[in-house]
């Protein structure tokens, strides 16, 4: 029974210095986006919850770029996505990336390290809304690499995003 108990303490232990482990500040506004899984980073329990201006203060870029959801040529602004894994240090090989309406794609942290693919939050300036693809979008640079503009990666471009879980 004592070995039930010391091995119970440990683990609240455990887990107690895991929350206080957490360096990433708290949002300020509200969260649009959580990222949780393998990651070596937190805020909120072993998740990290990120508002609009966390995510504006990251590193960001621009994609110029067409696709089959809009005429012509449109521009993306948002962070690249291995720049975001840096900084929740992901620690996994895939990024189970969520929407809304849970609809689901996976993508490989190898993938988001050869190209560049960014978490979208503005299109030609404008911030996305919820209406309109947004919070977030995964935009591939599909115009500068065509090999990118595939069925698969289409599949892979998702909008309304609010969740990804690395494993």
């Amino acid at each position: 029974m004592k070995r039930v108990v010391a091995a119970a303490a440990a683990m609240f232990l455990l887990g107690f210095g895991a929350a206080e482990a957490c360096t990433l500040p708290q949002p300020a506004g509200t969260a649009q986006l959580v990222v949780d899984g393998m990651i070596n980073e937190c805020n909120e329990g072993l998740e990290v919850h990120l508002d609009q201006a966390m995510i504006s203060a990251l590193p960001h870029k621009e994609i110029k770029t067409e696709n089959p959801w809009e005429q012509g040529d449109a521009t993306y602004e948002g962070v690249l996505l291995r720049d975001l894994m840096k900084y929740v240090k992901a620690d996994g090989k895939v990024a189970t990336i969520s929407a809304l309406n849970d609809y689901r794609a996976d993508l490989t942290l190898a993938d988001m390290t050869k190209y560049d693919v960014i978490l979208a939050y503005k299109r030609d300036g404008t911030d996305l809304s919820v209406r309109d693809k947004g919070p977030y979008f995964v935009v591939f640079p599909f115009t500068d690499v065509p090999e990118l503009a595939t069925e698969a990666r289409y599949a892979q471009s998702v909008w309304q995003v609010n969740r990804i879980s690395i494993k």
